[in-house]
């Protein structure tokens, strides 16, 4: 098991999202897992948002297109200098890239989001040449199993995240394995425990900023400084395991590769 409080990337995560503890601690294993990839060329940081991740990831490193939704996080992006092209697209209708183009495509946490999930992996393996790979990173089925409120609680947060696909393993490879992504495999992370908290602090956070949920622990976050509340979410979150055995984890990263 590894400790969130020795991953290299819980400092630069706690500066950034000081007032988001919930990110802060669901980030660690993503951008583990994500750095150790040996991209291959071309590469689409599919889902891209303002391109925080990638620059974390992956420091020097200029990656050729960024795809999102989103025109003011692309505008962030694009002021990163960290892709060669970056393209404002629906992920789960169409990305304006040509067939075969990309050996690489990333996407992290974005795919849970993506409420056409076929349209989304279906466009994702058009623009993969073939032997081209996707790596991605969700939650999945356990994750909500493990929920730690109430069922009522747990559609709420589910409706206003939105949280559109709660896979496990067997539901993932189907999918992947429809559009011609094969060889697919899994490295699970969030034990039980860490599970349970990472829940219980997005559920809180989600509630009070969607639903405005009055919480005397959120609220204190929007005004205390912001050292004071690193100091906090080092002492709650810093001794819990991020990594997990096989078959045992609430997240994992998925990796395919696009068939012949």
């Amino acid at each position: 098991m590894s400790k969130v409080r020795d991953s290299r990337f819980w400092e630069p995560l706690l500066e950034r999202y000081p007032r988001s503890p919930s990110i802060a601690l669901c980030r660690v294993p993503e951008v583990e897992y994500l750095s150790e990839l040996q991209l291959q060329s071309p590469v689409v940081d599919h889902c891209c948002g303002d391109g925080y991740i990638a620059s974390l990831c992956f420091p020097g490193v200029r990656l050729d297109a960024g795809v999102d939704f989103s025109g003011p996080a692309l505008a962030i992006a694009s002021g990163r200098g960290r892709y060669g092209r970056l393209v404002q697209a629906d992920a789960g209708k169409h990305v304006p890239l040509e067939s075969g183009s990309m050996a690489t495509v990333i996407n992290n946490s974005g795919m849970e989001h993506i409420e056409n999930l076929d349209g989304a992996v279906r466009e994702i393996a058009r623009i993969l040449r073939p032997g081209g790979r996707v790596h991605f990173n969700v939650l999945n089925s356990r994750y909500f199993d493990w929920w730690p409120h109430s069922a009522a609680a747990r559609a709420q947060y589910r409706a206003f995240q939105p949280f559109h696909h709660a896979l496990d393993e067997a539901g993932w490879t189907r999918v992947l394995n429809a559009h011609g992504l094969l060889a697919v495999s899994f490295r699970d992370y969030f034990p039980r425990r860490t599970a349970e908290v990472l829940a219980d602090y997005d559920y809180r956070y989600s509630a009070f900023y969607f639903r405005r949920r009055l919480s005397p622990l959120v609220a204190l976050t929007t005004v205390a400084p912001a050292r004071l509340l690193r100091d906090r979410w080092r002492r709650l979150f810093g001794d819990l395991d991020w990594t997990a055995p096989p078959g045992s984890g609430a997240g994992f990263m998925i990796s395919a590769m696009r068939g012949d």
